[in-house]
């Protein structure tokens, strides 16, 4: 990294901090070590292992941050969270590479709480780091329980609708399953098929149609559905949205709701 791009960064970091203690978010900061106990990791904590760089020393486990969501659940699971949303910046490592993360969590959130957070990021996106959303991909990480039957959710299956493998889905599931039907109709109609499929008023395609109505309402149009994700945590249960920037194309603001033993939306973004 050059002296400007450094520079840069920091700069960003801090307009960061600035706007959203302007929203009236309570700043944190955690340690980029964490201290970690076998007995008390899940098996989402044990799934991360092998991208997190953590040793061993007197029997306790040393990790370095590999995601604040995590970090901060596991903190507010033993102590209740004192504020109801929060902003952050700092170091995170996944796979040896270390980025510079900055997002937002709110807890117990309602819909609008969610809608308020993604335009004050949106604004910083506009006004500190000059760019602009080109295009949303939307998901929801339910969605694969209305596609498929539990039955039909097989480790095979699930890993050929992560490949978008058509001709072998289409030996498996037939050519008319929704599932079928979804991936070979453009991402970007997916959502109005979804609708005919099934009942318009399932909460899974509602929590959807909100957000694609609300983002054409902000006058962000070009909108894609995505129904291959698999939830990364167990605790992820809701909608989910990466949006790409016009300008930067290697970043995005992604973000999601989810529900454990705390609830709350969180937007995310690595410089």
């Amino acid at each position: 990294m050059n002296t400007t791009t450094l520079i840069n960064n920091k700069e960003f970091e801090l307009a960061f901090l600035k706007h959203f203690q302007q929203a009236e978010f309570k700043l944190v900061d955690f340690s980029f070590i964490e201290s970690l106990s076998w007995q008390t990791l899940t098996t989402d904590d044990l799934q991360q292992m092998t991208e997190r760089s953590f040793w061993q020393h007197d029997h306790h486990i040393f990790a370095l941050r590999n995601d604040f969501t995590d970090q901060l659940l596991r903190y507010y699971s033993n102590y209740p969270p004192q504020y109801q949303s929060v902003a952050y910046t700092g170091p995170i490592v996944r796979d040896n590479e270390v980025y510079t993360q900055l997002g937002i969590e709110h807890y117990n959130p309602t819909i609008t709480d969610m809608q308020n957070d993604f335009i004050t990021f949106y604004d910083y996106i506009k006004t500190t780091l000059n760019d602009d959303i080109d295009f949303v991909i939307l998901g929801h990480y339910q969605l694969i329980d209305l596609l498929l039957s539990p039955k039909e959710q097989t480790e095979d299956v699930l890993k050929l609708i992560q490949e978008r493998n058509i001709s072998e889905l289409t030996s498996q599931l037939g050519i008319a399953h929704p599932v079928v039907q979804l991936l070979t109709t453009k991402t970007t109609e997916q959502l109005d098929l979804l609708s005919q499929l099934f009942p318009h008023d399932h909460r899974t395609i509602q929590a959807l149609r909100r957000w694609e109505q609300w983002f054409k309402s902000q006058d962000i149009t070009n909108i894609h559905l995505d129904i291959t994700p698999q939830p990364p945590r167990s605790y992820y249960k809701g909608a989910f949205m990466r949006c790409h920037l016009k300008n930067n194309k290697s970043q995005q603001l992604t973000g999601g709701f989810y529900k454990g033993e705390l609830e709350g939306f969180g937007l995310g973004f690595i410089l």
